[in-house]
């Protein structure tokens, strides 16, 4: 008998994140490491607009990306709470694990998203291609898949 917690063959476990009051991407369910209820943010001088902010997380400085500020440049974010969410990766197959912080409006989901989910990256807002590796659907909404080795390891500084 498969455990609960088991996927199926064809079936992956993900985190789908609120990134502001109507902007959602995911991430692999291991890739969620920590969430941080009221985060305390530093200020970040002469940084992009998507990364002013960074945290204090087990003895770590962490960037504190907003992902919603990337996607809609100059537009407010509208969040009911700010939490930060910590994040694992690996910038080389054998790397040991680095960590990164996005800020998020609200609590992950967790999901479970089968090959049949696949979808193409929404057109709008143009910056899902620089930040996501795939896409799925659930229902009629598109989620974007993020690519945090890519974000974390300073890919976005070159598509400003």
């Amino acid at each position: 008998m498969a455990s609960m917690f088991e996927n199926p063959p064809g079936n992956s476990a993900a985190w789908i994140l609120a990134l502001d009051d109507a902007l959602r991407a995911a991430v692999g369910e291991r890739e969620l490491v920590y969430l941080i209820e009221t985060p305390i943010l530093l200020e970040a001088p002469l940084s992009p607009p998507y990364c002013r902010q960074v945290l204090v997380w087990n003895e770590n400085l962490l960037p504190a990306m907003d992902l919603a500020a990337y996607l809609r440049p100059g537009k407010p974010v509208r969040r009911a709470q700010t939490l930060a969410g910590v994040f694992a990766y690996q910038a080389e197959p054998d790397a040991l694990p680095a960590y990164g912080a996005l800020l998020l409006a609200g609590i992950p989901e967790r999901t479970r998203v089968a090959d049949d989910h696949a979808c193409p990256l929404p057109k709008q807002p143009a910056g899902w291609r620089t930040l996501a590796i795939s896409c799925f659907r659930r229902g009629d909404d598109p989620i974007p898949v993020l690519d945090l080795p890519h974000l974390f390891t300073g890919g976005l500084l070159a598509t400003v």
